[in-house]
């Protein structure tokens, strides 16, 4: 199986047979490519080294840690769910040499000359037991972590905060798209040491409220943009993915972060994807945020930032296309 493709989870479906319709179930696509490849959790514990302070030498917070910390939080915040074994995908190998591998040409490196560790990394914790159903897709709530030692000075002293990202909302699993919103997420966790890190896992997860996500939701289901609507969206989002600060500012936009790769993927899905495309049709504001979060090839950690903004954008169209607010008019005028 290719690991760019697959990241081993598998996608429940019902498939017709001769015996009527069963359910049977197929791999999925992962939740993020951006560079990234699978690591089980043993893997990333015992084959990757987990970068130290140079001025004091203590370990920092290992990614396995991270994970490990988060996964206890959920499983305690959510006593009596069913919680799946996370599923992380890392980029960024970081490559180290032992002492033995000192002064070696790199292709006669053995196994024990060198090591590594993965700069950055991102996981799914998957809920299943808590689900909906939106415009016929099932959703699973999840918890997502992001973790990027490029953001900790290594050159320093273990006394520093290190960042993490933690977030929850849903996964829809006929795309395998990431659904947050500003409630349930927190972009900069600041500790040192794993008990911190736990506390703000629970303050997230008591800070989210699940059933307003859904409502919100289930209502862009109810707001159709029309193909010149649509078109115009396109055309302005591409000039706002260019346009200067001081523009943006001078028209009082509101934060648009989607790069213009993650625009013309939209454009492609809304002919091709099996699962919300317009295929020159009218879409509904759901289809179109199910479209912009169809992009998986954002590095790590910028995902989490781009899947609440194009949640924001939807939303934002919807109650300029409804009269309700014109706070992202300008992008359909």
């Amino acid at each position: 199986m290719d690991n760019n493709q697959f990241n081993g989870s598998l996608y429940p479906v019902m498939v017709e047979s001769a015996e009527g319709t069963v359910q049977t179930e197929q791999p999925r696509n992962p939740f993020i490519l951006g560079n990234t490849i699978p690591v089980e959790l043993p893997e990333l514990q015992e084959k990757y080294c987990v970068p130290v302070f140079s001025r004091d030498n203590v370990e920092t917070i290992s990614h396995a840690d991270f994970i490990t910390t988060v996964l206890e939080a959920v499983q305690t915040y959510f006593h009596g769910q069913t919680v799946n074994t996370p599923v992380i995908r890392c980029s960024h190998e970081m490559k180290l040499r032992t002492r033995n591998g000192a002064g070696k040409l790199v292709e006669n490196l053995g196994p024990d000359d060198e090591s590594s560790y993965m700069q950055r990394m991102m996981f799914m914790i998957e809920i299943p037991s808590i689900t909906a159903v939106i415009d016929g897709n099932r959703l699973n709530l999840q918890v997502v972590g992001v973790r990027n030692y490029g953001e900790s000075n290594l050159l320093g002293l273990s006394s520093q905060l290190q960042r993490f990202r933690l977030g929850i909302g849903f996964v829809n699993l006929c795309c395998v798209n990431m659904l947050l919103r500003t409630d349930g997420v927190n972009l900069s966790i600041k500790v040192t040491n794993t008990t911190d890190l736990y506390r703000y896992c629970l303050e997230v997860f008591s800070r989210y409220n699940q059933q307003a996500h859904l409502q919100e939701l289930e209502k862009l289901t109810q707001t159709i943009i029309d193909v010149p609507t649509f078109a115009r969206f396109l055309g302005r989002a591409r000039m706002a993915s260019q346009m200067p600060t001081a523009m943006k500012k001078e028209l009082g936009l509101p934060d648009f972060i989607l790069p213009e790769s993650q625009i013309n993927s939209m454009v492609r899905d809304y002919y091709t994807d099996e699962n919300f495309a317009g295929n020159g049709q009218d879409i509904t504001a759901y289809q179109l945020y199910m479209l912009a979060t169809n992009y998986k090839n954002n590095y790590c950690d910028v995902a989490m930032e781009r899947s609440i903004n194009a949640f924001e954008v939807a939303q934002g169209l919807a109650r300029a296309i409804n009269h309700e607010d014109d706070t992202w008019s300008w992008f359909i005028s």
